[in-house]
């Protein structure tokens, strides 16, 4: 297939679903990976896509997000790590509260083989579904209005559900984390849950990987010393290390 054709061919893709995802394309266009980045690369200096680790996917003016589709293919061993300590901090019996991240359903896998007894209230469908055959785990998924490119429900339906419930820990994730912003997201309404999950939460657990420091995004979830402890995979930079600190936040650093 000449380039040009390829090009074609992966905005039709983009149209049809949204987003693509490169090993994806390689097998479909029987190219190699390197060819597919060069290729989006291309595509992205004419404002046809976002380019992010893994794919490419259509930006909504309304929405930011990377589709969840592609969020699942990256990071995948620093998700893993998290959720597996993040195992260790859940009692049997504990009530926690999760999100709608990836990072958070890494959380769900880890605690479906763990056969903890415990209740999970969670915004995320794809979190509820992972719970769907276990016999240990309770889920109370929020309803709401169905946000399709994170798989998660959201809206007044959803945050009027968790003003009425509590939790021994929430586990969050965000999309960015300033030192004078805190902790902040690219989605309004995503946002007001996950900052609902903390304020209902006796103890407040933000999950993030390295990548979130730095970059503040729009939407406010709450102050960096709103939080009782950051889980991530990489040693924290410096001065938000000192924030932390000064604020006896717990750090735990996995990996």
């Amino acid at each position: 297939m000449l380039a040009v054709d390829r090009l074609k061919k992966i905005e039709e893709l983009l149209i049809e679903n949204g987003s693509v995802i490169i090993s994806n394309l390689s097998e479909l266009l029987n190219v190699s990976e390197e060819t597919i980045r060069r290729d989006l690369e291309k595509l992205g200096k004419k404002n046809k896509l976002k380019r992010v680790r893994g794919g490419a996917y259509l930006s909504e003016t309304s929405d930011n997000e990377v589709p969840i589709r592609i969020r699942e293919k990256i990071f995948l061993e620093e998700k893993q790590l998290i959720g597996e300590k993040c195992i260790e901090l859940i009692d049997e019996g504990d009530c926690v509260m999760l999100d709608s991240s990836t990072t958070a359903l890494y959380i769900a896998k880890n605690l479906n083989t763990s056969k903890k007894k415990c209740t999970v209230i969670t915004n995320s469908l794809k979190i509820a579904s992972e719970f769907e055959n276990s016999k240990n785990v309770k889920v109370i998924c929020l309803g709401g209005t169905l946000r399709k490119s994170t798989s998660s429900f959201v809206g007044y339906i959803t945050t009027d559900s968790l003003q009425r419930l509590s939790a021994d820990k929430s586990f969050i994730s965000c999309s960015s984390i300033s030192a004078d912003f805190g902790v902040t997201d690219n989605h309004e309404l995503e946002a007001t849950v996950r900052k609902c999950m903390l304020t209902n939460s006796m103890k407040k657990c933000l999950v993030v990987d390295y990548t979130k420091f730095d970059s503040p995004s729009v939407n406010q979830i709450c102050k960096l010393n709103d939080l009782d402890m950051i889980i991530t995979d990489r040693k924290i930079p410096k001065k938000y290390k000192d924030i932390l600190m000064k604020n006896e936040i717990e750090i735990v650093i996995v990996g």
